[in-house]
């Protein structure tokens, strides 16, 4: 049972990493027009360690998220929570439509709540090393052509109550279009506020200098400007009874650049916000 315990625990900081990444890649393109699209998050194979761990196979089911950005504000949905980040007060508001509450975070609060989080992965004996690259070869994705970077995330967790550590080896691939709908204004925002112009990215930054690797991880991803299209991650556990092998895609699709009503942004009616 603690193994199980820690089985879901660590698998799903895993993932949650995962997720910062592509959290990290969208807050950092804030853009100047506004675009709404969709993130189809795609499962394409797995194995009986995730259909053990109910708590992880909630987690991935519903992947699936609307984008809708302004040049204030951005906005991730899916069917049981949303979060609006206000970009001018770096406030981030986190909807649970399972719940039906709020809860408002200022910067520094998200700065506490990734901390602990980092704190959480060290208690549990995470040890990390990144390496990466620019891929040459160009593709198209939803009809636009795309540049990519592939990254390696390898990470080893020793539990308490476990024989033996545990180990994650996650490959990760990175797709950008310069041509797509909202590319054009963030290559023209980076541009202009430089690299360290996101606070995601600025958190992001101060993770990655101590990671092995992430240095060369942000000097490759600083190349990588433009809409993200598609994230590839293939996630690769061992040293548990079976071995967790898992494919995950999220790919951008169904663009509209029609202006977007404040109202979008608004919490549903009868929501408690809770402090």
């Amino acid at each position: 049972m603690v193994a199980m315990v820690n089985l879901v625990a660590g698998l799903g900081a895993s993932i949650g990493l995962m997720r910062s990444f592509l959290f990290f890649l969208l807050v950092s393109t804030t853009l100047l027009a506004d675009v709404r699209y969709q993130l189809r998050c795609e499962i394409e194979s797995s194995d009986k360690v995730v259909s053990k761990s109910g708590a992880l196979a909630d987690a991935m089911r519903d992947c699936s998220s609307e984008i809708l950005q302004t040049a204030d504000r951005q906005m991730i949905r899916n069917g049981k929570s949303t979060q609006i980040i206000e970009f001018g007060t770096e406030t981030t508001i986190l909807i649970d439509h399972i719940k039906q509450t709020w809860t408002r975070n200022g910067a520094g609060q998200a700065d506490l709540a990734a901390q602990a989080a980092m704190e959480q992965l060290k208690q549990m004996g995470a040890v990390f090393k990144m390496t990466s690259n620019q891929l040459t070869e160009k593709k198209q994705v939803a009809g636009f052509e795309a540049k990519g970077m592939a990254s390696l995330l390898q990470m080893s967790f020793n539990f308490p109550g476990m024989d033996k550590g545990m180990s994650s080896n996650a490959l990760m691939e990175f797709w950008v279009s310069e041509t797509a709908p909202g590319a054009k204004e963030i290559m023209a925002y980076a541009a202009k506020n430089g690299p360290g112009a996101s606070p995601t990215l600025r958190m992001m930054s101060q993770f990655l200098a101590t990671v092995p690797g992430g240095n060369q991880l942000l000097k490759d991803g600083s190349a990588l400007v433009g809409q993200l299209m598609e994230m590839t991650m293939t996630i690769e556990t061992t040293g548990l009874a079976d071995t967790l092998k898992l494919k995950m895609t999220l790919r951008a699709e169904g663009f509209d650049e029609a202006p977007i009503p404040a109202t979008e942004f608004a919490v549903p009616a009868g929501y408690k916000e809770v402090k």
